[in-house]
């Protein structure tokens, strides 16, 4: 178990080092961005984020950041990557570390929120070792805050046949079950205030657009029809869910 954790974050710190600049072109873009506000972010975080110190935990170039600055945080990022941190540091001017978030330097009860988008199924064989970060991190009553890709809907072996195909994923990498995995690992130490799933055609070829290789052109292209599209399909029972989002409290 400890080569494959050593391994897997060998891997993360030298695949997002190499395609810091394209995630950020694939992430950041506004198509990516309005995607995640219509979506995502307006259920996830209703509340007022005002004079809130927010932890953006394997942040990237800080595709998340934006939004939280726009919601009166103070941010701090954290990522792997040298190449991530000196691409935010460049383009926000908020303090960023380089580091796993499973063992920081920060010191204790610090952060009202640690924000996770994508970022906990890249270190499942260090997931004990990340939530018990998490909780050491956040004051009394602050928020675990993520979005992930959902283990537990039908498509997912396809998702488990592209991740083995794809050489951006390190082996160790799957979709987290909710249910089964992350759900009683977060009982202990915190509790549950939101969950839900969502995302399906336009979360694959907008939010998802640099793992299919989508061009930015086409992009623009599909974002309405694939957008609606995906409003009526989540009416549907059968269609898949592809993240799974949720907020749990420190107690």
């Amino acid at each position: 178990m400890e080569t494959k954790q050593s391994e897997s974050l060998i891997f993360q710190r030298k695949r997002y080092d190499e395609e810091a600049s394209e995630y950020e072109a694939h992430h950041g873009d506004a198509l990516s961005q309005r995607y995640r506000d219509e979506f995502i972010r307006r259920k996830l975080l209703p509340f007022n984020l005002d004079g809130k110190s927010v932890l953006d935990a394997m942040c990237a170039s800080g595709i998340e950041t934006g939004f939280l600055l726009q919601q009166g945080a103070t941010v701090t990022g954290l990522d792997i990557s040298t190449a991530n941190v000196e691409l935010y540091k460049g383009k926000w001017g908020c303090e960023c570390v380089v580091s796993s978030i499973h063992k920081t330097e920060f010191p204790e009860a610090l952060f009202d929120v640690v924000y996770i988008f994508g970022g906990l199924h890249h270190v499942l064989p260090l997931l004990d070792e990340t939530l018990t970060e998490v909780h050491r991190l956040l004051k009394p009553g602050g928020y675990l805050v993520f979005v992930e890709p959902n283990k537990d809907t039908w498509l997912n072996r396809l998702r488990m046949l592209w991740y083995r195909l794809d050489n951006r994923f390190h082996e160790t990498e799957e979709a987290i079950s909710y249910n089964e995995l992350l759900r009683p690992k977060l009982s202990i130490g915190f509790e549950e205030e939101l969950v839900f799933s969502g995302g399906n055609i336009a979360y694959l070829f907008i939010a998802q657009s640099l793992i299919l290789r989508v061009p930015f052109q086409l992009k623009r292209l599909l974002y309405g029809p694939l957008s609606r599209a995906e409003r009526l399909l989540e009416m549907l029972p059968f269609t898949p869910k592809l993240f799974i989002a949720g907020r749990w409290r420190k107690i």
